[in-house]
Parts: structure tokens; C-alpha cells; sequence
């Protein structure tokens, strides 16, 4: 039976929570990636996942009231932390994939935290499925 480690992206890219807004939104955008997990800066633990949603939603407000030109100053004052979804699931590496799948498709999440213990050891993402896809569709040829 595959296990959530049989697919997820190993040691993703993280950012701290007292990092601002925008070293996240130019992260996302230099590594095309959509979510980003946040650990503590004092322990290093997981703390919450940066979406692309939300940096794009503060990014339009911002914009929407202060005006282009001051989208970068403006998100270098908002700490992650302010922003960051806290209210996450997260599994394990041994977690049998098909319950990842199954709660992808119930909740229509577009990652999921992976920890062991309290650090961010992976992440897994619709993206990752479309990896397994072409696996099983490998190995069935």
C-alpha cells in the first residue's frame, strides 16, 4: 500500500512566521509554488501553511487602497504569522495515501502538511497526485 512519503514533496521550502508577506509572495513566485508551510522562528516546529489565496487576496486589497506602487512596502510589514492558515490538517509520512486522497476530496484542500513529530518533513499536494497518476498509469502499461 503507498504511503503519503511515496509521493510528497520532501523537504519543501519553508518560511518562518516572523518573515513578512512579501518574502512569501516572491517565494511563491520564484519557485512556482502555491503553498508554502511556516514554521516557528524559536523552534523551528510547524506553525501554519502560506497559500497562494491568501497572498493574492491581501495583495488585491492592498492595491485596492494604497495603490501598486506600495504593494511592497505594505507586505513587508505584515509578518506571516498575521496571515498564515493555522487551521490545517497535517499526517504523517506513513499515512496510507488513500486517506490523503480521500480528504483531499472531501475537503477540497489544496495541501496537506507533513510532520514528523513537529517538523515539516514533507508536503503534499494535488500535484503529487498527478505524479502518483502517472505512476500507476506506468506501471500498468
Amino acid at each position: 500500500m503507498y504511503q503519503v512519503k511515496d509521493f510528497m514533496t520532501a523537504e519543501p521550502i519553508c518560511l518562518k512566521d516572523n518573515n513578512s508577506l512579501h518574502k512569501g509572495r516572491t517565494t511563491m513566485r520564484k519557485y512556482s509554488i502555491r503553498h508554502i508551510p511556516i514554521i516557528y522562528a524559536d523552534s523551528g516546529n510547524f506553525a501554519g501553511i502560506l497559500t497562494q489565496k491568501v497572498v493574492l487576496s491581501n495583495a488585491i486589497s492592498i492595491i485596492n487602497t494604497k495603490g501598486l506602487e506600495a504593494l511592497e512596502d505594505a507586505e513587508k510589514s505584515i509578518s506571516i504569522e498575521s496571515v498564515m492558515d493555522t487551521d490545517v490538517v497535517t499526517v504523517e509520512p506513513e499515512t496510507p495515501l488513500l486517506d490523503a486522497a480521500r480528504f483531499f476530496k472531501k475537503n477540497r484542500h489544496g495541501c496537506i502538511a507533513v510532520l514528523d513529530e513537529y517538523k515539516v518533513v514533507g508536503i503534499l499536494t494535488s500535484g503529487d497526485f498527478v505524479k502518483f497518476a502517472i505512476h500507476a498509469l506506468d506501471e500498468s502499461m
